[in-house]
């Protein structure tokens, strides 16, 4: 159990160190970097470690499957949601949902 706590936190620092890259340094190589593992296995892997909270009930390979699946589905559904407000599905929007979902 600590040791996906750890990864949360280590999530979340990720995370935040993503936003303050697109905010502060808009075109950069690091923003592309931190950018896909944020879209495509961050929000999968919050769910994951969510539903599965035991240390034993997933392997690593099964953890990091199931994350990449969850992600895309998380993503979309919440791009989804974003088109039917006055936001829209734009850049910083897009990153503030996903950052309070992870």
């Amino acid at each position: 159990r600590t040791r996906f706590q750890n990864d949360l936190i280590l999530l979340n620092i990720l995370s935040i160190l993503l936003i303050l890259v697109i905010t502060f340094f808009p075109s950069n190589a690091l923003r592309v970097i931190l950018g896909l593992p944020f879209v495509l296995i961050f929000p999968g892997y919050a769910l994951t470690a969510a539903l599965f909270p035991r240390r034993n009930a997933l392997d690593g390979v099964e953890r990091l499957a199931l994350s990449f699946g969850l992600s895309i589905t998380v993503v979309a559904l919440i791009g989804l949601g974003l088109n039917y407000t006055s936001w829209g599905i734009r850049l910083y929007p897009m990153l503030i949902s996903l950052g309070i979902f992870i």
